[in-house]
């Protein structure tokens, strides 16, 4: 089993843009893409909350378990959160 975000994919849906989650959360752009991508290691949850808060969805909306078969085929918006990646930094 695996975990991905599907942060991207919510955003599409509402029409919501990554500046949009900068002005909100306070976090650059560069933080809000990585974050969009599963590219980092952890979030606050003050920061998961708002943007749960923003989005209108639970975190369990955000973060999601799929299987190895499932992983490689996401859809569009939806990413793998690779922690192995994430530790070499």
């Amino acid at each position: 089993m695996k975990y991905a975000i599907q942060l991207g994919k919510l955003m599409k849906e509402r029409g919501v843009k990554g500046m949009d989650l900068v002005k909100l959360t306070g976090h650059t752009p560069a933080n809000i893409s990585r974050l969009r991508q599963g590219k980092i290691r952890a979030v606050r949850f003050s920061t998961l909350f708002a943007i749960c808060d923003y989005l209108d969805v639970a975190p369990g909306d955000i973060l999601i378990r799929v299987t190895d078969e499932e992983a490689e085929h996401l859809e569009k918006g939806v990413f793998v959160i690779d922690m192995d990646d994430a530790s070499e930094e």
